[in-house]
């Protein structure tokens, strides 16, 4: 830009520069920096995830056989029980190990 000023008669013919006007600042380095970042949170997080699911479903197997063998043992177990509550094992024990005898009816009293 030229400047024309007037001095003791003379005019004289000045060049007047202005700076630059500072380059634009673009926000779109930290927005897609941003973008990266949380992409890469999402990803980071869907792998734990996955790996979350996996571990539970390892978990569940082994308690679904625990179950399955408590099970099993449960039904040992009730079969040994009605096993032993037999009444004519009950007598057989009674007569041979305790040395039990029915009773005589002279001794029961009335």
């Amino acid at each position: 830009m030229k400047r024309i000023t007037k001095t003791n008669g003379m005019y004289i013919i000045s060049e007047v520069r202005r700076k630059a006007p500072p380059a634009p600042v673009s926000n779109r380095p930290k927005g897609v920096l941003f973008l990266l970042l949380a992409l890469l949170g999402i990803g980071l997080f869907n792998v734990w995830l996955s790996g979350q699911c996996i571990h539970t479903g390892y978990r569940i197997s082994s308690a679904l056989e625990e179950k399955r063998m408590l099970q099993m043992q449960k039904d040992v177990l009730s079969a040994e029980v009605l096993t032993l509550r037999s009444p004519s094992r009950i007598d057989v024990i009674a007569r041979t190990q305790l040395g039990m005898v029915d009773p005589l009816m002279e001794g029961v009293i009335r």
